[in-house]
């Protein structure tokens, strides 16, 4: 059980704080040799239909989903799998998760996730990919490109803001 979202908030700003300067390396869909999409189970079927569009443009996509405690949707065994009830009383994820998840390759990190997801955004922060999109977050360094999403947002509607983007921008 998760006491509170105080105590991985504060990690998530000390992280951002004292991180390395990071240069983000621009990289249009077409440059992008792997893609990893992460997002909540719960928006599962919508996340399916944005990766279908990804796959259009590219193969080599990953994906991670966040699993509640009361999960009833199908997984496929092919996604890395962030369980809650595999955190820590504070949300923290195991070092074993960190470094499953840092070990997915990935030129384009996109973060399908809610607003409110900090385990995730907490693994998100720490992933080498050198191009990150996602939400507008309370921690303002966390993305390369960041797109202003609430929680009642349609997810298509926001994945087509991220495919437009990815389609024009020019990396070279």
């Amino acid at each position: 059980m998760i006491l509170s979202n105080f105590f991985i908030k504060k990690k998530l700003q000390d992280l951002v704080k004292d991180a390395p300067a990071r240069t983000p390396r621009f990289c249009s869909l077409n440059d992008a040799n792997n893609i990893l999409v992460v997002f909540d189970v719960k928006d599962k079927k919508d996340v399916l239909k944005c990766v279908a569009k990804l796959e259009e443009h590219t193969e080599n996509i990953s994906l991670c989903a966040f699993i509640p405690k009361k999960n009833k949707e199908d997984i496929a065994e092919s996604w890395l799998l962030i369980k809650e009830e595999e955190l820590d009383s504070k949300g923290m994820p195991t070092a074993e998760m960190s470094e499953k998840f840092n070990a997915l390759p990935a030129d384009i990190l996109i973060d399908l996730t809610r607003t409110n997801n900090y385990t995730m955004q907490y693994l998100q922060l720490q992933h080498p990919s050198s191009f990150k999109l996602g939400h507008k977050s309370f921690l303002r360094e966390m993305y390369d490109l960041t797109i202003t999403m609430t929680d009642n947002d349609d997810i298509n509607h926001f994945f087509e803001h991220i495919l437009f983007y990815l389609l024009t921008i020019r990396s070279k």
